[in-house]
């Protein structure tokens, strides 16, 4: 009998990875929460309306901007704890990859969401989350990293509504965001699907009769 089991060199080198990584996520949560509460402190600057404005040339900014803007507390909280854990768990499993993936989830994002959503001003985090727990899920399967794959499946258990926020079945919710995310995660997964395969060793066992 054969059983594989991650290199423990390899296990003690990622689980030192995290903490700097939490960091990171703490970083970004701690960002969209400044810029929410000078919103709202300050409403004349009106930072809600730089969100994504499909097809509108003169606001393709929005592409960048609307992942750090937020409708309302519910909103804002719905997606701090889950991009926190998603956030570390990228940049702590894939730490060569994790910014290439961090921005290209951010671009082609908000890209496919301006080409192609509803005419509204889309804005939140939640195309980035989708595209990120997406990502982690997908490649812990190709690199048979159950780690990412029980971190992706914790995050959807503890926030059950993730699955259904692709349907559209609410007005005011950019569901073109998850659904643009989920693919854009899809892509980056098998893109990246030869970087930073984990290292196991392989054990054999022989069995009495």
């Amino acid at each position: 009998m054969r059983i594989q089991q991650l290199d423990e060199d390899y296990a003690l080198t990622r689980k030192k990875l995290w903490p700097k990584a939490f960091k990171i996520g703490l970083y970004f949560v701690a960002l969209m929460w400044g810029i929410f509460l000078i919103d709202k402190l300050l409403p004349f600057i009106a930072l809600n309306s730089y969100g994504i404005h499909p097809r509108q040339l003169n606001r393709i900014y929005g592409i960048f901007t609307t992942v750090f803007l937020h409708g309302s507390l519910s909103h804002l909280m719905s997606n701090t704890l889950p991009l926190l854990l998603a956030l570390t768990a990228l940049f702590g499993n894939y730490p060569k990859i994790a910014k290439k993936v961090f921005i290209y989830s951010i671009i082609l994002t908000g890209t496919m969401v301006w080409l192609f959503a509803r005419n509204a001003n889309h804005i939140g985090a939640s195309g980035l989350l989708y595209a990120i727990l997406t990502f982690i899920f997908i490649s812990g399967f190709i690199r048979k990293d159950m780690q990412s794959v029980g971190i992706s499946l914790v995050i959807v258990f503890l926030y059950g509504s993730l699955v259904f926020g692709i349907i559209p079945n609410k007005a005011h919710i950019s569901w073109e965001s998850h659904l643009f995310g989920l693919l854009v995660g899809v892509f980056l997964a098998w893109l990246y699907r030869k970087r930073e395969t984990p290292i196991y060793k392989v054990y054999n066992y022989l069995e009495d009769d």
